[in-house]
């Protein structure tokens, strides 16, 4: 194709050329010029070829002038050019050490971009992003304080980055009030959900938790189970934060659903609520109907604290688990317990040395040595007192450790 393109063009210029040859052989006619007391007089072939080279000359030389004056901003566009690619090239570069963890190189690498005259304002957030993981909060703060990070289309992640910088300096409310700011500029963000399950978390607003994860389960932020899971801890932290609010507390008890109010978590929280305020009676049914649908020894032990109207009805319901259970350290402690109240000694000291055959702990050598004590026997309860200090001096090292 280029070869008959070639051979195209060539056809037609030499044709063009047989015809101006033509025409100047054809034409015998003059042009004459007076100007008393001169005269001109040029034949018409050549006063044609004069004016279309006139033509030629005035447009080369138009042409040259405009190139001339256009130099200038010609100049000034290749240097923009120039900044803009050295500005993209620092930036490029501060993403690569954002990415590997180099955060003193991307806040450098960042304002060596900032400070080239064409460069953009994401250099400032990734900039930003480099200081919050150094917890330079001042530098976080001025960067995303800069006019061109506070662009409209850099609105969503500097509101992200302002959250979270937010909540690293411990100050979930003021996070909360810019990820208000993020709904309103971006709607429902993932992202940014998470954010205030952190900040709600950090607030101590608990009750508005278990909404936000229904709709971070919806957007597969995290499994059913997961979910299930915080929001189990969420409902429980707020049941311990309700312990001093009687209504408060039995309000929110009634809004949750019977298998929420059957969860292990749950249940525990609201029974240890529940004992706080002196309502064992609603602590105990928190804790059985919650046993009820799953073991937990730490209910078991709630419920030998739960001082009912009927602890023979107590002790019965108690020893009932047992038959499943007889091998539960826990349940074995809390019925010792619970035949301790009743003054029923001997079974007493039979359960608790039953749980220790099971399970040696601190808190079993310590009842069993003080209804020793209280029975007489101050040489066997000093040995079970004994062995209570020195399991709980070492539980101690461990979780120190």
């Amino acid at each position: 194709p280029a070869i008959v393109r070639v051979l195209f063009w060539f056809l037609l210029l030499a044709a063009a050329a047989v015809a101006v040859a033509l025409a100047a052989r054809i034409s015998s006619g003059y042009a004459l010029f007076v100007a008393p007391p001169y005269r001109l007089e040029l034949s018409l072939n050549l006063l044609i070829a004069l004016a279309v080279a006139t033509l030629i000359g005035v447009y080369a030389l138009l042409r040259v002038v405009s190139r001339m004056m256009r130099l200038p901003a010609d100049v000034r566009v290749a240097r923009r050019r120039a900044q803009r690619e050295l500005a993209r090239e620092k930036h490029d570069a501060a993403v690569v050490a954002l990415l590997e963890g180099r955060f003193g190189r991307t806040q450098k690498l960042a304002q060596e971009a900032l400070a080239i005259p064409q460069s953009s304002g994401l250099a400032a957030l990734v900039a930003a992003r480099a200081a919050l993981e150094r917890r330079d909060y001042a530098a976080v703060e001025a960067l995303l304080g800069r006019a061109d990070a506070r662009v409209a289309s850099l609105a969503v992640p500097r509101l992200m980055l302002e959250a979270e910088a937010k909540l690293e300096q411990r100050q979930p409310v003021e996070a909360l009030a810019v990820l208000q700011a993020l709904r309103r500029e971006a709607g429902l963000h993932t992202a940014a959900l998470r954010l205030e399950l952190r900040a709600l978390q950090s607030a101590g607003r608990y009750a508005d938790i278990p909404a936000l994860v229904d709709q971070l389960v919806k957007r597969k932020a995290y499994g059913t189970d997961e979910g299930d899971l915080i929001r189990a801890a969420a409902h429980a932290a707020e049941l311990r934060a309700r312990a001093g609010d009687r209504d408060g507390l039995r309000t929110y008890w009634a809004r949750l659903s019977d298998a929420e109010q059957r969860s292990p978590k749950i249940a525990l929280a609201a029974a240890r609520a529940f004992l706080a305020q002196g309502a064992d009676h609603e602590a105990a049914d928190a804790v059985v109907r919650s046993l009820e649908r799953s073991w937990d020894p730490a209910l078991v032990a709630a419920y030998a604290e739960c001082r009912l109207t009927d602890p023979t009805r107590q002790l019965e319901q108690a020893e009932r688990w047992l038959g499943d259970h007889n091998q539960d350290a826990t349940l074995l402690r809390s019925l010792g317990l619970l035949c301790q109240r009743h003054e029923l000694w001997g079974k007493a000291q039979t359960y608790l040395e039953a749980s220790l055959a099971v399970e040696p702990s601190y808190r079993t050598h310590l009842a069993l040595g003080e209804l020793l004590a209280r029975l007489g026997r101050d040489s066997e309860g000093s040995e079970h007192l004994a062995a209570a200090l020195k399991l709980a001096v070492a539980e101690l090292e461990r979780d120190g450790t």
